[in-house]
């Protein structure tokens, strides 16, 4: 994955999750039945919402320090595709097991939250230590 792409799906990303946020404002403030009244519903949506958000984010700072820093090129694509897939995994997981859920418990797709968050951790972990004279 390039750098444009890169920034480029991140920025898309962000306006998914920054349009959800304003989906659920509206729909919380209207008071729409079957989702105000729903407390585990309610929550993983403003989860997913700001999880998503905030890696996204987290993938456009992380794509400027991939330049500034030098990634080599075999450690930056694949930290690339982890930071760009984190953010619908992690946001998408946390949406997905509150609309899908059990009477007590989210649903099976907040499994996708863990792996998401893993891929990022990992992601920025090679930003942070992958050298220029380093072969991915």
């Amino acid at each position: 994955m390039t750098e444009r792409r890169h920034i480029r799906l991140s920025i898309a990303l962000l306006v998914v999750f920054m349009a959800s946020g304003l989906v659920l404002e509206t729909v919380l403030g209207l008071r729409l039945e079957g989702w105000v009244d729903d407390p585990i519903r309610r929550e993983f949506l403003r989860l997913g919402h700001a999880h998503g958000g905030l890696l996204a984010l987290v993938g456009l700072i992380a794509a400027w320090a991939m330049t500034t820093l030098k990634t080599p090129p075999g450690w930056a694509r694949p930290t690339r595709l982890a930071l760009v897939l984190s953010s619908p995994l992690v946001g998408g997981g946390f949406v997905a097991g509150g609309l899908w859920h059990g009477p007590t418990d989210p649903g099976p797709l907040v499994l996708l939250v863990p792996g998401g968050a893993l891929m990022a951790l990992a992601a920025l972990v090679v930003v942070a230590v992958a050298r220029p004279s380093q072969q991915g």
